[in-house]
């Protein structure tokens, strides 16, 4: 009962406008900021997650999640097939090397891959050019290249290239390289750094070249963060194992993403906290031309708190109108940024991205975030309300009616 005349106050302060043309105005312009800041918001962190998912599709759907050297690896796949977090798994093997080709040579990885399980654990199947991983049979000495480090090297598809594969001596004193010529068997594509960087032999093959026999298992995982609860369940249960995770060569590169994204959300929430600027500025002037009425409700009975809150249901409802508009016109928008981006090329023409490895810019609207985003706006707003309202609930009615 004691919400009710505030409440009903504070909405007819809103929808009073009879001489009251400049507050009115700026209650136009606090709700049209926080809208712009809501829509900004929701657009640059959709794009910032889709940047984020399509590199984790690109690197980490080929890139292994976990790499276990061991022993006995029937055991380590028992054990994993049990696993509730373990999408697949299966014998691995990975190498540093170079290739030398017609035109170049080039630093890469090199994968030994069993391809009767490959498509499980990888997403290269999806990516490959006139290619089949069939096509890499064991004792064929075949490889897939990534297309662009094959167009560097000057390689089409039959031609040959020498692979070269530093192994440690004995003692670990010397190294020793292993030669062997391959066949380009076809093209992957990526669109990611993996496509100048990678090799992929039959696992028999590489085992060969290198001469190591030893054996690695591969472990694909439904969330990637989970690599170290998997490892520690691994040296738990069969003893301690050298485990490599992909977090060693590409943690440093998603950490940064990460952290791109939380900036550029606080930089553009700054655009809210400039627009309840106009909130506080308006509430204001509205304390100072309803200081008599103030006064006389004051007289009539009511409270300073709830003076107070009918100040706060005036500006919260101001901001919770800018961040509704903000969420109606942003979530679209965020939704067909490519399609926006696209039309916007084609009429000034040029590409935004050129020279990057994504030809439309993505997108991902994750609810989460857009429910973060309205909760941080819409609080930022009532933050907003409390100085002005704070200060009508002071002002002292004797004092204003003297004066009147």
């Amino acid at each position: 009962m004691s919400l009710q005349v505030p409440w009903f106050i504070g909405v007819r302060y809103n929808g009073s406008r009879s001489g009251q043309g400049y507050l009115s105005f700026i209650s136009r312009v606090s709700l049209f900021g926080l809208a712009l800041g809501v829509i900004a918001l929701t657009v640059v962190v959709s794009v910032m997650n889709g940047f984020d998912t399509q590199l984790r599709y690109r690197i980490l759907g080929v890139v292994p999640h976990l790499v276990v050297d061991t022993q006995d690896s029937a055991t380590l796949n028992k054990f994993l097939d049990h696993q509730p977090d373990v999408v697949a798994h299966g014998l691995f093997q990975q190498r540093q090397g170079m290739i030398m080709g017609r035109a170049a040579n080039k630093l890469v990885a090199v994968y030994g891959i069993l391809p009767s399980i490959e498509s499980r654990v990888s997403v290269i199947d999806r990516h490959l050019i006139d290619a089949s991983l069939s096509d890499l049979a064991s004792g064929s000495n075949r490889a897939l290249l990534g297309r662009p480090l094959a167009y560097q090297m000057g390689l089409l598809p039959g031609d040959q290239f020498t692979l070269i594969i530093p192994e440690p001596g004995p003692g670990g004193n010397t190294i020793t390289p292993k030669l062997a010529r391959l066949i380009v068997a076809g093209y992957f594509e990526l669109d990611s750094e993996l496509d100048y960087g990678l090799v992929l032999l039959h696992l028999d093959d590489l085992k060969v070249i290198s001469g190591d026999t030893s054996e690695q298992v591969r472990v694909t995982l439904d969330n990637v963060f989970l690599t170290s609860v998997i490892s520690g369940a691994i040296k738990s249960a069969l003893g301690e194992h050298r485990i490599q995770d992909w977090t060693s060569e590409f943690g440093d590169f998603f950490e940064t993403v990460k952290m791109e994204k939380v900036m550029m959300f606080l930089l553009l929430t700054l655009i809210v906290a400039i627009a309840a600027f106009n909130i506080v500025s308006g509430l204001s002037m509205m304390v100072k031309e309803k200081s008599s009425d103030i006064a006389v409700l004051r007289t009539l009975g009511l409270s300073s708190r709830q003076v107070m809150q009918i100040f706060m249901i005036q500006g919260s409802l101001v901001g919770a109108a800018g961040v509704l508009l903000g969420l109606l016109v942003g979530v679209p928008l965020a939704w067909y940024v490519p399609e926006v981006v696209g039309f916007f090329e084609a009429l000034f023409g040029g590409k935004v991205l050129a020279g990057t490895y994504f030809s439309a810019v993505p997108t991902d609207v994750r609810w989460i975030d857009i429910l973060v985003i309205a909760c941080v706006s819409l609080s930022i707003a009532i933050l907003a309300t409390i100085y002005p309202a704070y200060r009508a609930s002071k002002l002292l009615p004797a004092e204003i009616l003297r004066h009147e």
